[in-house]
């Protein structure tokens, strides 16, 4: 007599055996694993949103004010040139006037101070490049700037920081001189500032 396998009765298996509802320990591991790699990318893209925007918006700063300075510094050079340019063309409608030889030393003093003039500004222009100002021997790559910046005041501003960049202290002291040389009396906006308060505690 054939018997149907369906027929059999194993009592070694109950009906709990099949049941989901109580996990098996394999399942528990994976799923506290799953749980675990999970929770780790959330804390990271949570806090990749808080700090990194807190890096952008402090590196943005930053940044904004170096580049200012940077344009102010080619404008001021800009203008130095500008600034040849009209003595000249106003010493060429006076020698049509009157011919001299004063007006005409002037002249080549005038041409001579122009050709250095240029040359400085076109130095400015590669030295205070972008890629240069914001190049890694200024900034790490973290974005932390690499030069000293000391306190004034025992109180830190990106503008103490940009003046204390390398470059800007570099040609901020270059444009005086050649603003002197043509005496002229430039002054940037952190001396104006400085002016003006002390103008006002006096």
């Amino acid at each position: 007599m054939a018997i149907h396998p369906s027929s059999v009765q194993n009592p070694a298996y109950d009906g709990d055996y099949y049941d989901t509802s109580t996990p098996h320990p394999s399942s528990t591991l994976h799923l506290a694993s799953k749980h675990t790699t999970e929770g780790y990318r959330d804390g990271i893209t949570a806090s990749k949103q808080q700090f990194i925007q807190e890096g952008f918006d402090e590196g943005y700063i930053l940044g904004a004010a170096l580049g200012l300075k940077v344009g102010e510094l080619l404008g001021t050079l800009e203008g130095i040139v500008g600034t040849i340019y009209g003595l000249l063309n106003s010493l060429d409608k006076n020698q049509k006037k009157d011919v001299d030889s004063k007006s005409s030393e002037d002249r080549e003093v005038l041409k001579e101070q122009l050709r250095r003039q240029k040359k400085v500004r076109e130095t400015a222009k590669q030295e205070l490049a972008l890629e240069k100002v914001f190049g890694k021997d200024y900034f790490g790559e973290d974005g932390v700037w690499k030069w000293t910046a000391e306190e004034e005041d025992g109180e830190m501003t990106f503008d103490d920081i940009v003046l204390q960049h390398p470059l800007i202290v570099k040609w901020r002291d270059i444009a005086k001189k050649q603003a002197e040389e043509l005496g002229l009396d430039i002054k940037d906006d952190v001396e104006a500032q400085e002016e003006g308060s002390a103008d006002d505690d006096s």
